[in-house]
């Protein structure tokens, strides 16, 4: 499995898309999500047909530093151009936080890359950090210390999510899709979101929405002061090229 990953990283057979993010309010761009897809032969293999085997066998750690160096290359790309740097979120395996070298790794790729950390966001899954919060908050705090992002994506999968937010600081929140589906037809579905929201204010965690697909969910989030909106209503993910094309004119 290793030496096919590995092979595969080599050919470079691994693409990463960008899907932007945008301010809530002013409905401008502020920064991106690293997503990954797979070409064989002309045809796009989407990740949940490989990450799975990956995770499950622990090698999606070395795709994670693969897309997390990627991007640190671009950022790099982008400073020397006197661009804009738009903050990046890249997802953590949860294999990662028990890798007690994962540190000393992050700390030699921020070596190589002169990497501005305030602009990498480095993202755990709620359902990761509830397998064991105690491991999570280290790896949380440790990495905060370097001066990269903490995020948690997919909240509300969970069945512990209030008591994890409780005993981990993280800076960004990521609202899972599902609380928007139908969510114009679901009352207690608003209410559940405007109080999620107005919890990560007071603790100072900003709101990010995944999964945004209509004006009036736009239109709803903007109300109750959601911070960030990811989704198809702004964008899809696109290629690197068309990224940089579209938003920063290169």
């Amino acid at each position: 499995m290793k030496k096919e990953l590995l092979k595969s990283i080599e050919n470079n057979e691994f693409i990463i898309y960008l899907q932007p993010k945008f301010n809530t309010l002013t409905e401008e761009i502020v920064g991106a999500e690293a997503l990954i897809r797979k070409k064989v032969k002309d045809k796009i293999i989407m990740p949940g047909n490989f990450v799975p085997k990956y995770e499950k066998t622990g090698e999606i750690t070395l795709l994670d530093m693969y897309v997390l160096k990627e991007i640190c290359k671009l950022q790099k790309k982008w400073r020397s151009l006197n661009l804009p740097i738009y903050p990046i979120s890249i997802n953590e395996s949860r294999h990662h936080l028990k890798n007690k070298n994962h540190i000393n790794e992050l700390k030699q790729i921020i070596q190589d890359y002169d990497v501005d950390t305030s602009k990498i966001e480095l993202e755990m899954t709620e359902t990761t950090v509830i397998e064991d919060i105690k491991t999570a908050k280290n790896a949380a705090n440790s990495v905060k210390k370097l001066g990269f992002i903490v995020s948690m994506d997919d909240f509300g999968t969970g069945y512990s999510a209030f008591n994890v937010l409780k005993d981990i600081e993280i800076d960004i929140l990521k609202i899972d899709k599902s609380f928007f589906d139908n969510m114009e037809n679901n009352n207690r579905a608003k209410i559940i979101i405007d109080t999620i929201i107005k919890m990560c204010k007071k603790l100072n965690i900003k709101t990010v929405a995944e999964g945004i697909e209509t004006k009036k969910q736009v239109d709803f989030l903007k109300k109750i002061g959601c911070d960030i909106i990811q989704g198809y209503y702004f964008s899809k993910p696109m290629l690197v090229k068309d990224f940089e094309k579209k938003y920063l004119n290169i």
